[in-house]
C-alpha cells in the first residue's frame, strides 16, 4: 500500500508543468511557504513567538520587504519561511565550525537537545542513509543518530506540556522547519553500497559509507556540466532564494496538494521509507550507472521524472510539516 501511495502521488504531477529547477534554499523555503498557509491561527502565533528567539530573528525581520502598496510586509510569514534554511546556514558560521571538531553521530553530544547553546553543526541530523546494494555487498552499522531520531526528539519537545524551555522549543522548531524538508529529498534517505565503492574506501583506509547518498556518482544533466548525483537532486529548484521568491514559485508552479490521508502520515520513519522507495524507483533508475568511476548523461525522461518527483515531495513535505506543527501547538 505504501509504495502504491508513493507512485500515485508522483502520478498526480505528470499532468502539471514543473519548473526546471529541490532542496537548497529555494526548496526548503517552498516547503515552509506551503506549510505556513496550512497552519492554524494558534500555530502561526506560537511559531512566530518562538522564532523571535532565534539569534538571526532581527536580521530576518529587518529584511522583510514592504507590500506593493507601501504598507509593512508580513514579518511572521517571512521569518517562518526564512528560518527553514537556518540549519544549513549555521554550516557557514565560524562559531559553529570552530565547535564541531568532534561532531559525529557517535559522539556523546550527538543527540543532545539543549537549545541555542548548542554550537555544533550536527550534519548527520540532515539524513538517514537506508542502505541498499545490487551486487550482494554488505554495509557497516548505520549511524545511531540521524534525521529520524531528531525529528522524533524535536517533535516531542515542541508542545508546552513537554516542559521544555522556550529557548529549546525555538531551536527545535527551527530545526524541524528544515529537517521535514530534508527527509522528503530521496537522497537524504539512501546510501548505495557496491564492491567498487567498498574497495575505494578500504584503499583510503576509511569506513565504508557507500555512495554517501549519491555523492560518489557523477551525472551530466542537460546543461552539460558533470555534477554529483546528490548535487543534482539537492539543486533541482535552484540555489539561493528569498521567502517572497519561494511564495511566488509555489503560486507559479501550482503544485497539487497531496491527499489528506497521505499528508496526515506522521511517522518520520515512514517518510524516510517513502523517500527511499522513490530513490530506488527514480533516482537510481536508468541511465544512472551504479558505478562511481564514470559520469553518465541524464536523459530527458530521467530529468522530467526527477522534477515531477521533486515537486510532489515539496508539496507533501509542506503539508506534513503543517500537520506536525498544528498538532504540537494546539
Amino acid at each position: 500500500m505504501r509504495k502504491f501511495a508513493v507512485i500515485a502521488a508522483f502520478a498526480i504531477l505528470t499532468t502539471f508543468p514543473t519548473a526546471s529547477y529541490a532542496w537548497w534554499d529555494s526548496g526548503h523555503m517552498r516547503v515552509a511557504a506551503i506549510a505556513y498557509e496550512q497552519l492554524s491561527a494558534q500555530a502561526k502565533a506560537e511559531a512566530s513567538r518562538l522564532l523571535k528567539l532565534n539569534p538571526k530573528y532581527g536580521e530576518w525581520a529587518a529584511a522583510v520587504p514592504a507590500k506593493p502598496d507601501g504598507t509593512p510586509g508580513d514579518v511572521d510569514r517571512y521569518v517562518f519561511i526564512r528560518a527553514a534554511v537556518w540549519a544549513d546556514d549555521i554550516k557557514t558560521y565560524k562559531e559553529y565550525r570552530d565547535a564541531s571538531g568532534n561532531d559525529t553521530a557517535t559522539s556523546p553530544d550527538a543527540s543532545r537537545n539543549i537549545g541555542y547553546a548548542d554550537a555544533l553543526i550536527h550534519d548527520y541530523w540532515h539524513y538517514k542513509d537506508i542502505p541498499f546494494s545490487t551486487d550482494g555487498s554488505t554495509w557497516p552499522r548505520q549511524d545511531p543518530v540521524n534525521a529520524e531520531t531528531q525529528i522524533r526528539l524535536f517533535t516531542e519537545a515542541l508542545p508546552v506540556s513537554a516542559g521544555k524551555t522556550d529557548d529549546i522549543r525555538s531551536y527545535d522548531l527551527s530545526w524541524l522547519l528544515h529537517l521535514v524538508g530534508d527527509v522528503h529529498q530521496p537522497l537524504h534517505s539512501t546510501a548505495y553500497f557496491n564492491k567498487a565503492l567498498s574497495k575505494k574506501w578500504r584503499d583510503e583506509g576509511k569506513t565504508d559509507v557507500g555512495d554517501r547518498g549519491g555523492n560518489e556518482i557523477m551525472v551530466v544533466p542537460a546543461d552539460g556540466k558533470a555534477v554529483k548525483l546528490h548535487f543534482y537532486w539537492d539543486g533541482m529548484f535552484g540555489g539561493y532564494s528569498t521567502p517572497m521568491g519561494a511564495i511566488a514559485d509555489n503560486r507559479t508552479d501550482n503544485i497539487p496538494a497531496p491527499s489528506d490521508a497521505f499528508a496526515k502520515e506522521a511517522d518520520p520513519a515512514q517518510w524516510l521509507e517513502e523517500s527511499h522507495d522513490l530513490a530506488l524507483q527514480f533516482v537510481y533508475s536508468a541511465p544512472v550507472a551504479l558505478d562511481p568511476t564514470q559520469p553518465v548523461q541524464l536523459t530527458r525522461e530521467y530529468e522530467t521524472n526527477a522534477r515531477k518527483v521533486g515537486e510532489a515531495q515539496i508539496s507533501l513535505a509542506g503539508h506534513r510539516l503543517a500537520n506536525l506543527l498544528n498538532d504540537a501547538f494546539k
